[in-house]
């Protein structure tokens, strides 16, 4: 938009100098507090008005997510090197599914920890599967190399070996299967050391106990 100030200086004197007028300040505030209130009451029908307490902790992700109790749903993908996997294949394992991404803040801060976690659990017989998610397998088994990770490092980098089954809107999740691949338990959200051991122990338990 050319104004009367954008013109040659011989036009300008052509043109009679009216002030402009300020615009009035848009009320920024009050739709700023619309906009938060639709998304709120967006996620609370979505989640199945199962508690505005659970927006923005993984409300949505769980409810969209397999539920606890349920078998988790099989999925074919490949780990880092391109080798075909499926979750079934470790059926009568107690498994540790994790969904990660050396580009989340939070899956980088807890990666020593979930190592370390799985170091102790090896021995006994769980199974810790990390899908790395939105990245390729290259840059996420390079981190986890050069991070000393010793489980088996999975990559699905446009989410279309999983994403139908379990839907993400965060990473890390943590899905505890037991052995006879029954979900038990799922933490959407970063884990220390001894949070990981609990977790993934009490697969041991249930299994003894069915035993």
């Amino acid at each position: 938009m050319v104004t009367a100030d954008d013109r040659p200086i011989s036009q300008r004197a052509l043109v009679p100098h009216v002030p402009r007028r300020r615009p009035e300040p848009a009320p920024q505030l009050a739709v700023g507090l619309l906009v938060a209130i639709a998304i709120l009451i967006g996620a609370w029908v979505v989640t199945g008005r199962s508690g505005l307490e659970e927006v923005g902790r993984g409300g949505i992700n769980r409810s969209l997510l397999p539920k606890v109790g349920e078998v988790a749903p099989n999925f074919a993908t490949e780990d880092v090197f391109g080798n075909p996997v499926e979750l079934s294949m470790f059926r009568g394992k107690p498994v540790w599914l994790m969904f990660w991404g050396s580009w989340c803040p939070p899956c980088r801060s807890e990666f020593p920890d979930i190592q370390r976690a799985y170091g102790q659990l090896e021995r006994d017989g769980v199974q810790l599967l990390g899908v790395a998610i939105d990245e390729s397998p290259i840059a996420a088994g390079r981190y986890a190399a050069q991070n000393g990770a010793t489980f088996l490092v999975l990559s699905d980098p446009d989410r279309n070996d999983t994403e139908q089954s379990y839907p993400l809107f965060n990473v890390p999740t943590h899905i505890f299967i037991d052995a006879d691949g029954v979900i038990r338990s799922i933490v959407l959200s970063d884990m220390d050391e001894a949070m990981a051991l609990r977790e993934a122990r009490a697969l041991l338990t249930s299994a003894a106990d069915a035993g």
